[in-house]
């Protein structure tokens, strides 16, 4: 059992004689209590007088208010009204159109409000501190807001938090509370005068027990070590914090993070791999860790929180691609296993239209119609009828309206969208639920300001109060405490890492409020005022860390990943420990988990280089010509592609992609070549009568593609697109009235066929007959560099040509590419044509030989094929280039591990 991490002790008597103690924060206070009912777990005990110092000011306030004190009878506006009544204020000022970012201004402006009333100044103070000068300036600027602030507050009957402090001091004053004999302040290392004053006032004598005096006298070790960067320094604790509890289960131990707000995501994740490798398999249950933070996450970063934000935010015009499948990845609205095959393909279908964004009609459009293609039933609470119905909701209401308005709206858009999902959900994700009732809560108390929303404004405001209300999951009593730097102050361990103490870090870097006159905050010493403060400050809390434990150890990296780091000079004249020393298992973490997860289940190797045979009547062929060129490229990807159905689908790009361009240039010859049919009638058109035609067919081909992007494609960068297609073909059809005549026989044709006993769907882009002696050319068009030579060997690169050589009429005599590009415009080819032709030459063999010899290498690679073939053997590098979204399924990155692997175990079955 976890012992308490606080000394009661010396507090008993004052507890017992009713006295009062006040802390410096929360968490101090639930430790005090823990540590008093441990202390006394088998008597009788009355609840102990400990409050927070915000407990205590709220427990005053309440009982004047039952007592009808007049000053207090206005309400305390919260910290939400206070944020959006500046916003509102610096969005309505003259300078709004000058500035970016309204909300980070209104909180440095709040901040600089309740700094002043803290420190009890006035805005004369401010006046005085910074004489008025020609220009305006932030002080000025501020004073001007500070004054409508004010003149807001009390046309709508508020008071500040601070104000209402005030009002204590003078209800204390005029005895209209009575003062405590005795205040024992616990854990406070600076007192804001207000605060000070009104203690003062409450308390006839103060006993103000400092850091240092909470921790238990004796012998301390101290020690420092460095290691290279942030990451293994977190890791370093876990590793030590898991070896101290190994060696001692009852151990208490505190990890200290100065910046915990800012890298508690990288901290858990760190700490959750140490303690439990398992957690990231898919079907592992959340269960307890053995530590706590004391920083929570924004409830609007957990996944189910996230998720009902999300889908309140569906009437965007636009939403971004990757967002969007998330979203639908999400099981908390619909039934997501149910629906799962068609979100699935779903994803897939957004991401083949090459889009950045995607519209919720688009959604709704795709939805549909795979929903039909799928044959799925269309019910009520299918995932197409939710979305229509949920258009359908949406164009009730337009405006602004309050906020109970936009929350009943919320509550039926949410239950339209069988929010939140039919899974089972865990404790957590009711936690979570459980606060989002708190979340539109305080989104309600708006309504009290007269504030009205638009839609979009209504779910912003939604967002921005999840981001702020910290989520901490109810969990039990853990040894280990993760704190930040001030949740440390008052407690004690067995043993404590206290880590980021570099240069940069510690002491921090001073931040004074820009609103505020910077020598006016020096001079008062407001928090983070100035360097001379900040130091003081890390000053007193290093000197209470290092008596917070009998073992300290105070940490530092090298380097944070951008610039190289210098342990703090706070912590620079204690000796260096080096990390070896501190921790004993010294392997990595990877290897940690894997050792972990081998040893929980019996693992089998079974040999994958050879799949079921493939049977073409129970199994549908897919690809075609490139059956071939994937079984040649590597037969594991042609296994992956054409028989698993892992397909590739490229990146959004801004504009036409290259495929996009390719088919834009296929599109727009086939056109070309169906109105023109052969070269004679090229060669009688003139040259405006070429370019109108051209114009003419590019400018549909451009339609055509720009019809499926929708408006993601402009106006001007597709008159752009065709502008410059149009000046290739021109150019390309100059050199087809160079060539020998012919007659265009096909185009795009398609044509079905076995070879090898594979049913094949062939595709060719263009047949020429040459009207010397009727003699047949293969054309395949090319927007790249294309090479005869990947019709050569075993494993040829382009077999699409040669397959259709073989499998055609006897009157093929040649196959060639047209190279159609900026660089060049040229045929490549080879073949038997009894007349010459620009770029098509005979090879080093007969035509009817290099018929023959395609025919083997073909029938070598469907063979293979059919066989089952589906080893990890790469042709070259280019073929793993150009497959990195396999790399998942084939593994190539960890070929290395894997063999070592296999050769420790003795082999595959």
């Amino acid at each position: 059992m976890v012992d308490t991490y606080f000394n009661i002790t010396p507090y008993l008597s004052a507890i017992q004689n009713g006295e009062l103690l006040i802390t410096a924060n929360n968490r101090l206070r639930n430790h005090m209590l823990r540590a008093y009912g441990q202390q006394l777990h088998d008597s009788v005990w009355s609840n102990p007088r400990i409050y927070s110092l915000s407990q205590w000011i709220d427990l005053n306030w309440s009982l004047l208010q039952r007592r009808a004190y007049e000053p207090c009878a206005k309400p305390i506006i919260n910290n939400l009204q206070r944020q959006s009544l500046w916003e509102r204020i610096i969005g309505e000022s003259s300078l709004a159109a000058a500035l970016l970012q309204a909300e980070p201004l209104a909180q440095a402006a709040d901040s600089a409000l309740r700094n002043l009333e803290l420190w009890q100044l006035t805005e004369d103070d401010v006046r005085n501190a910074e004489p008025l000068l020609n220009t305006l300036s932030n002080s000025q600027c501020w004073l001007t807001w500070l004054g409508e602030f004010r003149a807001r507050l009390t046309a709508q009957g508020f008071i500040t938090q601070e104000h209402a402090i005030a009002l204590l001091v003078d209800a204390f004053t005029q005895q209209h509370l009575s003062p405590e004999p005795i205040i024992h302040l616990i854990g406070f290392d600076d007192i804001p005068p207000l605060h000070q004053d009104l203690i003062n006032h409450a308390c006839h004598h103060l006993n103000n027990v400092t850091n240092e005096h909470t921790h238990s006298s004796g012998n301390h070790v101290l020690q420092r070590t460095e290691v290279n960067n942030t990451e293994q320094e977190i890791r370093s604790a876990a590793l030590w914090s898991k070896n101290q509890l190994a060696q001692n289960p009852e151990a208490m131990i505190g990890i200290i993070v100065p910046n915990l707000g800012q890298c508690r995501a990288q901290v858990e994740r760190i700490f959750v791999e140490v303690f439990e490798p398992l957690a990231a398999l898919p079907e592992q249950p959340r269960y307890t860790l053995p530590f706590n933070f004391s920083a929570g996450t924004p409830l609007g970063t957990t996944p189910v929180i996230a998720a009902t934000l999300n889908l309140l935010e569906l009437h965007k015009p636009n939403w971004d691609l990757e967002a969007i499948c998330n979203l639908l990845l999400s099981p908390f609205f619909g039934d997501y296993e149910q629906e799962l095959v068609l979100r699935a393909h779903l994803m897939t279908e957004l991401r083949k239209q090459g889009n950045f964004t995607i519209s919720l009609r688009d959604l709704r459009y795709w939805c549909t119609t795979l929903s039909a293609r799928l044959v799925i039933d269309e019910t009520s609470n299918s995932l197409s009828a939710r979305l229509i119905q949920l258009e359908n909701y949406r164009r009730q209401t337009f405006g602004t309206h309050t906020a109970q308005y936009w929350i009943d709206f919320f509550e039926q858009h949410l239950q339209l969208l069988g929010w939140p999902g039919t899974r089972r959900l865990d404790s957590q994700e009711h936690q979570q639920l459980s606060q989002w009732s708190s979340v539109l809560e305080n989104f309600l108390q708006l309504d009290s300001l007269g504030i009205q929303f638009s839609y979009m404004g209504a779910v912003k405001q939604l967002r921005n109060i999840a981001s702020k209300t910290p989520f901490q999951a109810q969990t039990p009593h853990s040894p280990i405490q993760i704190l930040g730097a001030l949740e440390g102050a008052g407690l004690q361990f067995s043993h404590c890492w206290v880590m980021g103490l570099h240069h940069r870090q510690w002491p921090p870097v001073p931040a004074p409020n820009p609103l505020l006159p910077t020598h006016l905050q020096r001079a008062h010493k407001m928090p983070h005022a100035s360097a001379e403060r900040e130091l003081e400050f890390a000053r007193a809390l290093t000197a209470h860390y290092r008596q917070c434990a009998p073992q300290v150890i105070f940490s530092s990296a090298h380097s944070d990943d951008e610039s190289e780091l210098s342990p703090s000079a706070l912590i620079r004249q204690w000796p260096l420990t080096p990390i070896t020393q501190l921790i004993d298992n010294e392997q990595s973490i990877s290897s940690h988990n894997h050792q972990t997860i081998a040893a929980q289940q019996s693992l089998q190797l079974i040999n994958t280089a050879n799949a079921p045979r493939f049977d073409p009547v129970q199994e549908p062929v897919r690809g075609g010509a490139s059956v071939f060129k994937e079984q040649a490229a590597c037969p594991f990807h042609a296994f992956a592609r054409l028989r698993l159905g892992a397909a590739r689908i490229d990146d959004a790009v801004a504009g036409f992609s290259p495929i996009e361009r390719g088919d834009l240039l296929h599109l727009a010859l086939a056109d070309i070549w169906r109105e023109l049919k052969n070269q004679s009638t090229l060669l009688r058109l003139d040259d405006v009568a070429l370019h109108s035609l051209v114009n003419q067919h590019t400018q549909t081909a451009i339609d055509k593609i720009k019809q499926k992007r929708g408006t993601n494609i402009g106006t001007t960068y597709a008159q752009l697109e065709q502008e410059r297609l149009t000046h290739l073909l021109i150019e390309w059809l100059e050199q087809e009235k160079c060539r020998p005549a012919f007659t265009v026989i096909a185009i795009e044709q398609e044509v079905k066929t076995t070879f090898a006993s594979l049913p094949l769907t062939l595709r060719i882009d263009r047949i020429d007959q040459l009207d010397h002696n009727g003699e047949y050319l293969l054309i395949d068009y090319k927007t790249g560099q294309p090479s005869i030579k990947s019709w050569q060997g075993e494993r040829m690169d382009e077999p699409q040509l040669p397959l259709y050589a073989v499998t055609a009429s006897d009157k093929i005599a040649a196959i060639s590419f047209a190279q159609i590009n900026a660089k060049a415009m040229k045929w490549t080819g080879t073949g038997e044509l009894h007349i010459a032709h620009d770029g098509i030459e005979p090879g080093k063999i007969s035509w009817n030989e290099q018929i023959e010899i395609w025919t083997q290498d073909l029938q070598q690679l469907a063979d293979n094929f059919i066989h089952g073939d589906a080893r990890v053997d790469m042709k070259n590098p280019t073929v793993a280039q150009y497959a990195e979204d396999l790399l998942p399924l084939n593994r190539l990155q960890e070929r290395d591990a894997l063999e070592a692997f296999i050769l420790k175990n003795g082999g595959v079955n």
